[in-house]
């Protein structure tokens, strides 16, 4: 027989290996993470009949090649394009999951463990993440109680996680930004506020409120002292008014207009009167006259608002002389809003509205009226403040300090006979008081004397601040009593007087204060807060101060948000208080030759001795890729490649059955030599 014969028949069936391995690839050209096959060829044995020879020197003759004939081709290989990756497929499934590079997952079914490229994964009713294809559960790594990931005995990944995650108390502060030397806000009583929220172990928050003020120094000096004192006795009565301006408004096109009150000054002086007088109901019980407040209610001292009827007040004031173009013909209502202040005067004959009131705050005032509460006066809108006669000594004292320059400070002391009470006053109350001591004027029991006096001096300390916890508020902006930590929670700052730079909070090397909340338990159970200074500096800024106060942790309850995966393969739950918990890691298996896997079906390989065990491995610590959510990995089979090898396999197949036809007709030639 022929050896063509038997060789025509090898390239038919190597080249039908080779169609099968094309049609599998084709088949899955939409396979979630498949690798295509290729396929390579071999010839196989030769038939040597004549070996080769070496050269004869002897004879003189050279050497001669062997002389071969081939008996076919077989298949050499079959292998998988495993480094080639596919394009990326988005889902939008949180447990959808690409590896890049040559990293494999690891599932098992509970006996045997598998590897697989394909990362369309969901699940189950217990909360393990497993195969939508297999139910074969993935595998990682599980985290201990303080959710650090624990590398060591591999096992099922779990999504499961709590609905809700526990509040956690604010242990941790910041102030930050500039405190500006300049800044007038350091001048106030309290200084430059900074306020923070912070969380008690309940999950309740509460503002924390903060002033800064320069530091400053005492010294003692004896002073020649001028003082001029002046003598006030205070009427029995002083009334409490409503000094509110009044703005006025009103609709066009949707949109709300003010009113130009210039337009017809006449008119809106006689307006502004009627409103009062009938709020204090002295001219709206008279006789013909029309109520021209349509709604609305004006309460004491109250920023609120009424509606005037205008065509009533017109017909209660037919003769005003009103500017043709004034807005008040167009119209035939208005919105009068108040704005709200109050003011005190020595007596109740004035008449509304009131612009000679003097304007202090009512705890000045209580400082010599007990009772400053707000009462109806019957002969209009006024509150009476009874505490019987009251005499006033008002001294300035003036005096030239150490720099030359004049300084005056007031005293002021309550007379009752021969005994004098000491007012203990700020400066603003202080110049309140002086304010309300022009109620009445001066007896003319005015005295000037000099007296030697060890006056008491205060200067600022050059980058120096204290920070002072003022108080403490719940979320409804309630008090809490902080009254037993205040006297500990006053602070000093120190910065570089050259450059502005933080130094030190109240001794050298140190950069925080503690504000000892957990000892007033009564509200809720409170950690020590410790508030880092170090980001703040003392320069100049314009003359404003940026400071700012920030809790750096503690939180309200969380409720879970959702479980995600992320690119180092950590499963982690998210809270809606910020908070994020690891459920676990999915691990990795990299191979000595991954293209020596063998294919197990379903998208899965096991190893062989070819591919070499498999290294479990942190596909980010290992550097050799990483996992992205919501996208698969598509085949990677190329169908013009596909097609192109499908053309060159057929016309193979086709050669090789011509040279079985050919070998057959030599055959049939050879018989026929019998005939």
């Amino acid at each position: 027989m022929m050896r063509s014969l038997f060789s025509g028949v090898s390239g038919l069936r190597t080249h039908q290996t080779r169609m099968d391995v094309i049609g599998n690839n084709i088949a899955n050209v939409n396979t979630t993470a498949f690798k295509a096959k290729q396929m390579n060829f071999s010839d196989m044995l030769y038939q040597t009949t004549q070996a080769a020879t070496g050269a004869n020197a002897a004879n003189g003759t050279g050497g001669t090649n062997p002389r071969q004939i081939g008996l076919g081709v077989k298949a050499a290989a079959i292998n998988t394009t495993i480094t080639q990756e596919g394009a990326n497929q988005s889902t939008g499934n949180p447990f959808d999951l690409k590896i890049s590079g040559e990293a494999f997952f690891v599932v098992s079914d509970g006996t045997s463990t598998y590897y697989t490229r394909d990362g369309s994964f969901d699940v189950d009713d217990a909360g393990n993440l497993c195969m939508a294809s297999t139910g074969y559960i993935v595998q990682g790594w599980g985290v201990d109680k303080e959710g650090n990931i624990v590398k060591g005995t591999v096992g099922p990944i779990n999504t499961k996680a709590s609905n809700e995650y526990n509040a956690d108390a604010t242990k941790n502060a910041q102030i930050a930004g500039i405190i500006d030397k300049d800044d007038s806000d350091l001048q106030n009583k309290d200084g430059k506020i900074v306020n923070f929220e912070v969380y008690d172990s309940a999950g309740y928050p509460y503002n924390l409120k903060f002033g800064i003020l320069p530091a400053t120094s005492i010294s003692n000096s004896t002073r020649e002292v001028t003082n001029t004192e002046s003598i006030y006795h205070m009427p029995a009565n002083i009334y409490k008014v409503d000094t509110s301006k009044l703005s006025f408004s009103y609709p066009v096109n949707g949109e709300t207009k003010d009113l130009a009150t210039i337009d017809s000054p006449e008119a809106t002086e006689k307006l502004i009167k009627d409103i009062w007088a009938e709020i204090n109901a002295t001219k709206s019980n008279a006789a013909g006259y029309q109520n021209i407040i349509a709604a609305g209610a004006h309460t004491f001292g109250k920023d609120d608002e009424i509606t005037v009827d205008l065509s009533k007040f017109f017909a209660n004031n037919p003769d005003l002389n009103i500017d043709p173009a004034s807005d008040l013909l167009n119209i035939t209502a208005l919105t009068v809003k108040f704005s709200g202040e109050t003011g005190y005067v020595p007596n109740n004959t004035v008449d509304y509205p009131i612009s000679d009131a003097t304007k202090v705050a009512d705890e000045v005032a209580k400082l010599l009226y007990n009772n400053t509460d707000s009462k109806t006066h019957t002969d209009g809108f006024v509150s009476c403040g009874l505490a019987g006669a009251v005499t006033v000594a008002a001294t300035s004292q003036t005096y030239v300090d150490d720099n030359g320059d004049t300084v005056t400070k007031w005293k002021f002391e309550k007379v009752g006979g021969t005994n004098r009470k000491p007012l203990q006053l700020t400066d603003a109350q202080s110049d309140a008081m002086r304010k309300l001591l022009q109620l009445k004027a001066s007896d003319g029991k005015t005295q000037q004397y000099t007296t030697t006096e060890t006056m008491q001096d205060s200067a600022p300390i050059p980058g120096q601040y204290t920070i002072k916890l003022l108080g403490m508020t719940d979320s409804n902006k309630v008090a809490v009593d902080v009254s037993s930590i205040l006297d500990d929670s006053v602070f000093t700052v120190q910065y570089d007087t050259g450059n502005g730079e933080f130094q030190y909070v109240d001794s050298m090397g140190n950069s925080t204060f503690t504000i000892n909340l957990s000892t007033i338990n009564d509200r809720g159970n409170f950690e020590n807060v410790t508030v880092d200074m170090s980001g703040t500096k003392n320069v100049g800024n314009d003359h404003k101060s940026t400071v700012e106060g920030k809790r750096l942790d503690g939180t309200k309850v969380g409720k879970l948000l959702g479980v995600s995966v992320g690119t180092d393969g950590i499963v982690t739950a998210s809270y809606s208080n910020g908070h994020i918990t690891r459920l676990g890691q999915i691990c990795v298996a990299k191979f000595a030759n991954a293209m020596g896997l063998e294919n197990s079906g379903d998208n899965l390989y096991q190893t062989t001795a070819s591919s070499g065990d498999a290294s479990l491995v942190d596909i980010k610590a290992e550097g050799i890729g990483s996992i992205t959510s919501g996208i698969l990995e598509m085949s990677n089979v190329d169908l013009s490649q596909q097609f192109t090898d499908m053309i060159t396999t057929q016309r193979g197949f086709q050669a090789n059955s011509r040279t079985i036809t050919v070998s057959d007709t030599l055959l049939e030639e050879l018989i026929n030599l019998k005939r």
